[in-house]
């Protein structure tokens, strides 16, 4: 006879072994050419992925969710299938004696066949170099080339310095988030359609920009966002959160209150969307003041503010389920702050320097 405790023992790790949900993993660049995955349920490394051409600068999830874009030094782009963790296709933008630099973020078209991007290009002749206009570029993955480009509209200065791009779900608009919101149709890259916010959208409203980011846990038909405003008057800033409607190309916000900020890092969402998390930075140099903002998204307030002790450079993630934060840079090392507390919970170390932004997936079984 098989005493219950003794039996206890013997099947409850294997029975907490089927009903425990599977952690996320944790996706950052590393030098000096890789890509390493960290499981969130031990914080231990559980894969190394070497890429082809150079560092990691930067990390995409693509429209199905399936894959990762990887963008290197060089100007590499590589495919990363998410199910076998092995790169897939890999190239460079460089073409002979052009030289192609991405001038903004890139965004993947809801099929997956191609990216969309603003580029400089640089011709290297014997004895100069031909600097060409800064131009949309589309990126044919399975060519793997720029296969169409077109230059910017002349009558907008500012397009490409900054900003996020993102693609309608039909395919048809390609939006650029800035000081104003460019609506692009896609088939012959001309506006149809400019979002001035520079203008007033309410009393006392006005200059609003996105602090934008690629959220996993964000769907394809919307985007949320933070924006600082001036008021036009005494020049007195306002905060406040912001979503557009990729569908109906329509633009919500909801003002906040004045916060003098420095600057604002991108709203994180955990998965129920009814909570976010953003970093604000408030003062300059020595008297910065850095602080985690929480935002109820259903109420769309503030409801708590927290000072901690944030590094030069950094930038922040939030875990799989919500529940951290993590706070990280360039060195091989990142820390874990409660979600619930906003305190530091430990300082996990790292095998390379850390190149890019995190990316938080489920794990796939």
């Amino acid at each position: 006879m098989i005493r219950r405790r003794a039996f206890l023992q013997w099947i409850a790790p294997a029975a907490l072994a089927q009903t425990r949900p599977a952690a996320s993993l944790v996706y950052a660049g590393a030098f000096p050419g890789q890509v390493l995955v960290i499981d969130e349920a031990t914080d231990r490394i559980v894969g190394h992925i070497k890429l082809h051409t150079g560092i990691p600068r930067g990390l995409q999830l693509s429209y199905d969710k399936k894959r990762i874009y990887a963008f290197t030094t060089g100007s590499g782009i590589e495919v990363i299938d998410l199910a076998t963790r092995q790169v897939t296709n890999h190239f460079t933008l460089h073409e002979g004696n052009r030289i192609v630099r991405p001038r903004g973020s890139f965004t993947p078209d809801p099929q997956d066949k191609i990216l969309y991007t603003i580029m400089n290009s640089a011709v290297k002749q014997i004895d100069r170099f031909e600097i060409e206009k800064p131009r949309f570029a589309i990126v044919d993955l399975e060519q793997k080339k720029v296969t169409r480009s077109v230059e910017l509209p002349a009558d907008e200065p500012r397009l490409g310095f900054g900003g996020s791009l993102r693609v309608s779900p039909d395919g048809k608009y390609l939006y650029h988030f800035a000081d104003n919101v460019l609506i692009f149709d896609t088939a012959d890259f001309k506006i149809v359609e400019k979002i001035e916010l520079s203008k007033p959208l309410f009393p006392g409203m006005a200059t609003v920009g996105f602090g934008l980011r690629d959220d996993p846990a964000e769907d394809r038909d919307s985007v949320t966002g933070i924006f600082n405003s001036t008021d036009p008057v005494v020049r007195r800033q306002v905060f406040g959160l912001a979503s557009f409607d990729l569908n109906k190309r329509t633009f919500d916000f909801t003002p906040i209150g004045p916060a003098a900020t420095a600057g604002v890092m991108g709203l994180q969402l955990t998965p129920d969307k009814k909570t976010g998390y953003s970093v604000i930075f408030q003062g300059d140099h020595g008297n910065r003041r850095v602080e985690f903002w929480v935002f109820d998204m259903t109420t769309r307030k503030v409801v708590r503010r927290v000072e901690f002790d944030g590094p030069i450079n950094f930038r922040s993630s939030l875990s799989g389920d919500g529940r951290r934060i993590y706070i990280y840079g360039s060195a091989p090392a990142y820390e874990i702050y409660d979600a619930a507390t906003l305190r530091p919970v430990k300082t996990v170390t790292v095998d390379a320097d850390l190149t890019t932004n995190f990316l938080v997936l489920p794990a796939r079984t």
